[in-house]
């Protein structure tokens, strides 16, 4: 899917029908894996899909490893993202259980990409994911990435989130804007 779809709205009943959805959604994003990063009233939620099937990072490391991890749930989330190589989906809160989301493919635009640094210095993998925090601080998330090279739990190279930054320019004045960027991939290139 290459084209871009406006925002359309849609309605959860609980929590079972979110997952479902996004779950039904995954495909559109990626061939191959794809991610959700959400953003939910308690922190930040990771999240990835394989053969379809979504597994979030409170699966995986929860409280036995002394790791709080919040869980994706319809009463708490504000927005997440579905994102891989071939597009992104961005779904966002309008009311108590209406949400509007949108779907960005690859446009054949001028593109500015990005690679940001994620928190974390250290790491323990576990399935297809890794426990990452940075230094005493405390402060931990975990990242549906494995390759990762580490010496000992030290990272050898940072994770990094790429973001492609789409721009486009103003005939009357020739200025040249952002006007949207999208998650695309997890590297530590």
């Amino acid at each position: 899917m290459s084209e871009d779809r406006q925002a359309q709205i849609i309605n959860f009943l609980d929590d079972d029908e979110l997952r479902s959805w996004l779950e039904s959604q995954a495909p559109s994003v990626s061939e191959q894996t794809s991610y959700l990063l959400a953003h939910a009233e308690d922190g930040i939620i990771w999240g990835r899909f394989d053969s379809k099937k979504l597994t979030t990072a409170e699966k995986i490391f929860h409280k036995r490893d002394q790791v709080d991890l919040p869980e994706l749930r319809l009463l708490t989330l504000q927005q997440c993202r579905i994102f891989g190589r071939d597009g992104e989906i961005l779904l966002w809160r309008i009311s108590e259980t209406k949400f509007k989301w949108r779907f960005i493919g690859n446009p054949n635009e001028d593109k500015i990409p990005e690679s940001q640094i994620l928190w974390g210095t250290n790491g323990i993998k576990r399935d297809n994911f890794t426990l990452l925090w940075d230094g005493s601080q405390g402060l931990k998330h975990v990242v549906p990435f494995t390759d990762i090279e580490l010496n000992g739990d030290r990272l050898v190279k940072p994770v990094r989130l790429l973001v492609h930054h789409y721009i486009k320019y103003e005939e009357e004045t020739g200025l040249a804007r952002i006007y949207r960027s999208r998650l695309v991939d997890l590297t530590t290139k």
